[in-house]
């Protein structure tokens, strides 16, 4: 039940490479996936055992899981359900010895990225691991979008927050101020504030911004 850590530049605790993780009882695939994902100079550790794996995971996530789909090994499935539940992503390849319908249209409802038979393609395996490393990207940069856009909201007032929301609906400033109780000239203050604090020059923007806080990466 060893655990192998391959890493291209520096330690594996630095993460500064994406970084795939294989959980596989054959041990003949797991070496050589592990010498094609090294290649590509990529960080990679692989698992014959599920408890190793699971022990690292809350701490240590991969930008990629290749999963074989052995007798005990329904872990694929299992952590593309807890991620669809908590809204975190899972980018995972699942390698099964019978891949039968229901099982990859459960796995590819859930978000997998492939579901591959054996006796598998090493080819079509690289191919998914780098499918995998590119969605989780781009889910990277979708919650880094949304965490920054949140970030600039929670920067505002609870009345600059009101003015927000009425002027990204398009409402003029008159119409905002009759609502709110003020003068337009206060409104027009407020206003000012909310673009400067948001970094936006339009009501476009502020439609963007609200877009990326309500944004769900999938």
């Amino acid at each position: 039940m060893g655990v192998t850590i391959s890493t291209a530049s520096g330690s594996a605790s630095e993460h500064r490479w994406p970084r795939v993780w294989v959980l596989d009882e054959d041990r003949g695939l797991c070496a050589k996936l592990e010498r094609l994902i090294r290649a590509l100079a990529l960080e990679v550790a692989t698992f014959e055992d599920a408890e190793p794996l699971l022990a690292r995971w809350n701490s240590e996530r991969p930008n990629c899981l290749v999963l074989g789909l052995g007798p005990r090994q329904g872990l694929g499935l299992q952590l593309l359900e807890e991620a669809k539940v908590t809204g975190e992503h899972v980018a995972v390849v699942l390698v099964s010895r019978s891949a039968d319908v229901a099982t990859t249209v459960r796995a590819m409802k859930q978000g997998a990225v492939d579901v591959l038979e054996r006796p598998v393609d090493l080819g079509a395996l690289l191919a998914a691991v780098v499918r995998g490393l590119a969605r989780d990207a781009e889910w990277r940069e979708a919650r880094n979008k949304v965490a920054a856009a949140t970030q600039r909201l929670d920067a505002l007032t609870p009345r600059e927050r009101e003015v927000f929301g009425l002027v990204a609906s398009g409402k003029p400033n008159k119409r905002i101020a009759a609502e709110l109780g003020t003068s337009e000239k206060t409104i027009k203050v407020h206003r000012g504030r909310v673009m400067h604090k948001l970094g936006a020059s339009s009501v476009v923007d502020l439609i963007r911004l609200i877009e990326q806080v309500e944004a769900v990466p999938a």
